[in-house]
């Protein structure tokens, strides 16, 4: 049985509407996606904001919040599958980057506002596919360590770099203010007990999961 001690401040109740398992989903990859979106991307009604790799954890909060706050949200995926699930949970478009050049797909489109990218090796293309003005948020680095940028593209687009990491508990205020205002659900691939975490990392690993991977104490 796990018997996890933390200090008082950091324990809320339960969201009435979420079973424990969505409860459990919801915590560090949904302060994620709300951090990079708000606090720091500053995602606006009426924008549109890209959102690379469909299917992750964060990503799948990533697209109900954007929705919910008004934006226009477009993803990328190796996976016809996993665009088409997106666009169930209110992306509006989406483009197989297996297949098709997912920065000439954007800017086609017009562009993007923010792009929410935890690739880490697609900074360059991130910032390629930005309107004036825009921002990129970073985290994760699940393509790679390393990028190469080009330097004048950067303030002759006027655009923005910003890295993110999880979030305070400002954020996950406003998480839980989102997730009351809204109809969204935290997505859950699978719940597995504790003993079989080793085979959760594996299905991590081959990106064959949509949302979150939830292990159980019981």
């Amino acid at each position: 049985i796990c018997r996890p001690s933390v200090p008082e401040a950091n324990v809320f109740p339960k969201p009435a509407r979420l079973s424990w398992d969505e409860a459990a989903a919801l915590l560090l990859a949904g302060l994620t996606a709300y951090r990079a979106l708000f606090s720091r991307g500053g995602l606006r009604a009426g924008e549109t904001v890209l959102v690379l790799g469909a299917g992750s954890g964060v990503s799948t909060f990533a697209v109900q919040l954007a929705a919910q706050a008004g934006a226009r949200v477009l993803v990328t995926s190796s996976s016809d599958g996993k665009i088409e699930r997106s666009l169930g949970l209110g992306a509006d478009d989406g483009v197989n980057y297996a297949s098709e050049d997912w920065v000439a797909w954007v800017k086609e489109r017009g562009g993007v506002d923010l792009v929410i990218d935890s690739v880490g090796s697609t900074w360059q293309q991130s910032l390629d596919s930005l309107r004036p003005g825009g921002r990129v948020v970073v985290f994760g680095a699940t393509g790679g360590t390393e990028a190469t940028l080009s330097v004048r593209p950067v303030y002759f687009g006027q655009f923005s770099l910003l890295g993110t990491m999880m979030g305070s508990p400002a954020d996950f205020a406003g998480l839980l203010g989102a997730l009351e205002a809204g109809s969204w659900r935290p997505v859950v691939d699978s719940v597995r007990p504790l003993a079989e975490a080793a085979a959760a990392l594996e299905a991590m690993s081959s990106g064959a999961h949509f949302g979150k991977l939830v292990l159980s104490c019981s």
